[in-house]
């Protein structure tokens, strides 16, 4: 069996065990503890998880001393490298979805309220766009605290106050973007790039409803 095989079936368990988490950070937390520099402490564990077949398989590879585990961890790593972009990438989207959401689901601001806070989000969103698009552009991955800063403007924009929760959340999950390399690290900052242009769309579409409402209140 070739070391990419054994690194799929490997990851085929890993991504069984870790999605079966309940919660997205729980998810991404996860499948960072199944690191490739902690592959030889958890492959052996991994048996329950994957298909009866593939796992004889891989019992079968495991006890094979002509295996390359040195290639077999390099294939690993690409594959879990990949995993990571996108579950992080999902997770500080969702975190750029829960402003706009934020906004539009208090019940205890005015449609006119909703329609100030949502040009304001607006703003911040095309700033923070702007400097990801920067970013891309020189090839330089957004710094921990600049990317927490862009994260802090939008939050205090969308709550109106300090919503420590909030934040919280936001200094957790950046550190699994501070845990990638500069190419992953790139790539998540597409991955939000493209949600933010969603949520401007969105937002476009959404501001003339609540002003017409104002206008008829």
């Amino acid at each position: 069996m070739e070391p990419r095989e054994v690194a799929e079936f490997i990851m085929h368990g890993v991504a069984i065990y870790c999605y079966d988490k309940r919660y997205d950070e729980e998810v991404v937390k996860c499948f960072a503890d199944h690191s490739p520099d902690e592959l030889n402490k958890f492959v052996y564990s991994i048996y329950p998880y994957i298909p009866e077949e593939e796992s004889k398989d891989l019992q079968n590879v495991l006890t094979n001393s002509n295996i390359s585990w040195d290639e077999v961890k390099k294939e690993y790593e690409k594959l879990w490298n990949g995993e990571m972009v996108l579950r992080v990438g999902s997770l500080l989207s969702g975190d750029v979805a829960t402003g706009y959401e934020g906004i539009m689901q208090n019940a205890e601001i005015s449609d006119a309220c909703k329609a100030r806070r949502l040009k304001a989000y607006a703003k911040v969103l095309k700033e923070f766009g702007d400097a990801i698009k920067r970013a891309l552009k020189e090839q330089k991955p957004l710094p921990e605290l600049e990317l927490f800063d862009w994260f802090d403007k939008l939050g205090d924009t969308a709550f109106g106050l300090k919503n420590y929760d909030y934040y919280d959340m936001i200094g957790y999950d950046i550190g699994f973007y501070v845990g990638l390399n500069d190419d992953g690290k790139l790539k998540v900052l597409s991955i939000l790039l493209d949600e933010i242009d969603n949520i401007l769309w969105n937002i476009d579409h959404k501001l003339p409803e609540l002003e017409a409402l104002t206008n008829e209140s």
